[in-house]
Formats: structure tokens, C-alpha cells, sequence
């Protein structure tokens, strides 16, 4: 007999919100460039410490850097990488099997994934010495987030004996036993089967336009991907899921998809 359905559950596919930020250059035309990838980076980290705050807790943090063509400032992509172009920092209290979405990682480890870390993680990619073909710069190309914890919102209210059991579609599994944790005042919740409650992306578009058809030199872009219904569906968990994307919006993002 099928255990009865929990009223939360892993979502098979990522529910996302996706934000941008523009940069401009221009006056400050005479910067080094590798300067103005350390200005965007930063400040994607910043809106990643921001967005985490009271709702997730990263476990590992990674680092990716590209060549771009110099003139007309976009990724080369097929045209090779940097050497140690994939950067990956872990804690002692990452998942022992935590490892890079990516092959060819350079581990970093500290003692305490926060915004400090992150930003030295940052610089070390973009100050690791490389020689870029001609006609070519360095620049990062994307931040990543992929093991979290989540704060569970009423945990009162979802928890039964101490324990979490909400259903995994992805693996047609019920009932599955959450890990728990118990951190600065509140519970804290993490993968058991297949996905993490959240996985974080920032990606260096580099030039383009938003859809209002004002020019920048450099356009971030922030993807929250959100797998379990919890911080999804309508209830306390989205309310904080709102909530933090609202201390980035009045930070000057925006939806990069408006409808």
C-alpha cells in the first residue's frame, strides 16, 4: 500500500526566478577591465549574501572564468578556456561527496562560507596568473551555489516526532525523511534523494540591452532555482522567498523575463 501524500514535495524540475543588473562604463573608460569584472563579481556575490540571508545557507561556492574577445566583448566559448578556469571553495562542514558541477575544479577550503570568503574566492580566480591569446581578456563567467540548507518556515506545523517526510516526484518516492538541523534559532532543512531546496547561479552576460533598449557596457544575471514546493507554493516559505528577492530589487535588479 502507497504511503499517503505529504502536503509538500521536490518539485521533478527547478521552479526559477531570474534577475539582471546592468553596468556602465563610461566614466571610467580608462579602468583596467579585469577591475571592472572584480566591480561586477563583487557585486554579485553581495546579491547572493543578500538573497541568503534568514533563508539559505550555503554549503560550497564556485568560481568559473572565460576569455572574452577584447573589441567586441563576448565569451569565446568553443575557443578554449584559462587554464584553472574552474574554482570551487568548501568548508569542513560541506557534504564529504560536495564536488564542482564542472570538471577540472581547484579546490579552495575555509573555515566559514560567508560574503568574506566568497569575495576572496572571487579575487584568487581573477588574480591567478594567465596569459590571454591575443585579442582576448579574462573574465569571469559564472558564480554558483549547488548544496544549501533552507530555513523551514512552520516547522511546527510540517514536522511530526522531530521528523520532516515530504515527497520526492522526481524519484516517485514518498514520505522521504528530511535532514535537519537545528542553527541559529530556527530549523534548517537539506537534500535527502536528488535536489537541494535551492541552487544559485549568477552568469556574466557581458554587453547587451534590457528589453526598455537602454545600452550597458556588462549585464549580470541572478537565477534562483527553487526545488522544493515549500519557498514555491503560496505561504510563509514563498513570503520569505519574496521577501528576500525584494531587498534585491530595491537594490537596483530587476526581472529579466517581464511579462
Amino acid at each position: 500500500m502507497r504511503p499517503e501524500l505529504t502536503e509538500h514535495y521536490i518539485f521533478k524540475d527547478s521552479r526559477a526566478i531570474v534577475l539582471e543588473r546592468g553596468f556602465e562604463w563610461d566614466s571610467a573608460s580608462d579602468r583596467d577591465p579585469l577591475e571592472w569584472e572584480r566591480v561586477t563579481a563583487h557585486y554579485a556575490v553581495r546579491a547572493l549574501t543578500s538573497l541568503c540571508e534568514g533563508l539559505i545557507r550555503p554549503m560550497t561556492f564556485g568560481v568559473t572564468r572565460q576569455w572574452v574577445d577584447e573589441e567586441f566583448d563576448v565569451p569565446l566559448g568553443g575557443a578554449g578556456k584559462p587554464p584553472r578556469w574552474n574554482w570551487f571553495l568548501k568548508t569542513p562542514q560541506s557534504p564529504p561527496d560536495a564536488e564542482s558541477a564542472y570538471v577540472d575544479e581547484q579546490v579552495m577550503e575555509t573555515a566559514t562560507l560567508d560574503e568574506r570568503s566568497m569575495l576572496a574566492a572571487v579575487d584568487r580566480a581573477l588574480d591567478d596568473p594567465c596569459t590571454a591569446p591575443e585579442g582576448d581578456r579574462l573574465a569571469w563567467d559564472e558564480l554558483r551555489i549547488d548544496h544549501t540548507w533552507a530555513r523551514l518556515p512552520e516547522p511546527e506545523r510540517h514536522m511530526e516526532n522531530g521528523e520532516l517526510c515530504i515527497d520526492d516526484y522526481d524519484n516517485q518516492l514518498h514520505r522521504v525523511r528530511i535532514p535537519l538541523e537545528r542553527a541559529h534559532g530556527h530549523i534548517w532543512a537539506t537534500k535527502a534523494t536528488v535536489w537541494y531546496p535551492f541552487l544559485l547561479g549568477v552568469t556574466n552576460k557581458h554587453g547587451t540591452s534590457y528589453p526598455d533598449g537602454r545600452e550597458y557596457d556588462e549585464i549580470i544575471e541572478l537565477t534562483i532555482s527553487v526545488n522544493w514546493s515549500f519557498w514555491w507554493n503560496p505561504g510563509p516559505g514563498r513570503a520569505m522567498l519574496d521577501q528576500a528577492v525584494n531587498r534585491l530589487i530595491r537594490q537596483g535588479w530587476r526581472d529579466a523575463y517581464p511579462q
